[in-house]
């Protein structure tokens, strides 16, 4: 077994390929512990698109050895939270609790992750429920227009496939595909382990071994190597008629990916142009003119590509007012860049926003378990603040050109829109 030690956290890696990280923080009195998983959406057929976040919702309705029911109870009588989520290159499983209870819900983790039972009745009963959650999300207009934005921009990109799936993907899924997908994705060269809070290195891995010696996986234990492909670059504009009563809009295109030197230039580009109440466009849009109530800029990278978005709600008849303000404020930066007083402002608030999330356990599980599953590695918090520090104004003036030139603008439109505001827009 190989270890190595970074800072105030551990790694280790087992015979069999599991990794596993942690942190030990003797002041708390609590644990959060996560298995994580390379298996997200972009690793998908559209055929079977959502089969992971399927398969996140069947393994707590029952394991080889406890119903759904048992499970609920026997995480509720130690007092832990436990949940897990789907993303597009990952999967996470994970519970809070008190550090006298590491022995338990280790077991309890690894039995519902690793060990589920996937019965016929369970499959019809958790694609009702996906279904009715596909509906709420179609329900609420700030969430759908980014699948149809990831559509716009990714086109046929493995990462422009919703987690969710579709209607159509969800009725192909059989429960030959679930346990083949599970074989191959759910094995330990594919998981990280991941902790924080009143936990010893030695301790978590002597858990984790203890409970994977009892386990029985089918798949070949082969590493799940994503498959890198850049998305081509392109622009376009695309409205999606929806009676609703605001339209919703998202303004942007490709980004850069996870290893990109432009990465931290581009996150505080991207806090300038609406990461922040003080942000150009909050201010512009929402303060100034009155156009809309949530306005907000994401950066988002992944393995070979990154997603950067400007959102803002409003009007369908102020939707050119809204397209306008933006343009006009990302040209300005393209050609004056910013004053130093205002990237000082960015800067500040994002490591401020940094240093306060690690201020929780769970946040500091989330963020090892990810880093080591998709990068190998955790860059410790004081280079992360180094490198936000080290952005110039030089450095925003030639992120904003290269990433809102011309060619990589893109515009979805969710609402009662018609195609007439096309031609108002400059």
């Amino acid at each position: 077994m190989l270890s190595t030690k970074f800072e105030n956290y551990e790694i280790s890696e087992l015979e069999n390929g599991i990794r596993i990280i942690s942190e030990y923080i003797p002041y708390f009195r609590s644990i959060s512990l996560g298995i994580w998983v390379a298996g997200g959406s972009r690793g998908e057929s559209e055929n079977l698109n959502g089969i992971t976040h399927l398969i996140e919702h069947l393994v707590f309705k029952g394991t080889k050895k406890r119903t759904n029911k048992e499970i609920a109870i026997e995480f509720d009588s130690v007092g832990a939270d436990f949940n897990a989520f789907t993303d597009k290159e990952n999967s996470c499983f994970h519970c809070d609790f008190i550090d006298t209870h590491l022995d338990k819900c280790a077991e309890l983790l690894f039995d519902v992750v690793l060990n589920p039972s996937f019965l016929p009745k369970n499959l019809d009963t958790e694609k009702k429920i996906i279904l009715e959650e596909i509906k709420m999300v179609e329900d609420t207009p700030s969430e759908d227009i980014f699948n149809y934005y990831y559509e716009l921009i990714l086109n046929s990109h493995p990462l422009s496939l919703p987690i969710l799936g579709t209607r159509q993907s969800l009725q192909n899924i059989q429960l030959k595909d679930v346990w083949e997908y599970f074989n191959k994705r759910f094995v330990f060269k594919n998981i990280v382990v991941s902790a924080a809070g009143n936990i010893k290195h030695k301790d978590l891995v002597e858990a984790v071994k203890k409970n994977i010696n009892k386990l029985v996986l089918n798949g070949l234990n082969e590493k799940d190597i994503i498959e890198v492909k850049e998305p081509e670059i392109k622009s376009g504009t695309k409205i999606i008629k929806k009676k609703i009563k605001s339209a919703n809009i998202c303004y942007g295109g490709i980004g850069c990916k996870r290893s990109s030197p432009d990465k931290y230039s581009l996150t505080v580009l991207m806090n300038l142009v609406g990461g922040s109440m003080s942000s150009r466009l909050f201010q512009k849009i929402r303060e100034d003119s009155g156009l809309a109530y949530s306005v907000f800029a994401g950066n988002t990278q992944y393995t070979d590509t990154g997603v950067i978005d400007i959102y803002a709600a409003t009007d369908s008849k102020n939707v050119a007012k809204v397209i306008d303000i933006i343009n006009n404020e990302i040209n300005d930066i393209k050609k004056n860049s910013v004053s130093e007083i205002e990237l000082e402002r960015a800067k500040e608030n994002i490591k401020g926003a940094v240093v306060l999330n690690i201020e929780e356990i769970s946040s500091r599980m989330f963020r090892f378990g990810k880093s080591l599953l998709i990068d190998n590695k955790v860059l410790p918090i004081d280079k992360i603040l180094n490198k936000i520090d080290s952005v110039s104004i030089r450095d925003i003036y030639e992120i904003s050109n290269k990433y809102f030139s011309a060619d990589r603008k893109n515009i979805a439109i969710l609402g009662e829109v018609s195609k007439e505001v096309l031609k108002e827009l400059k």
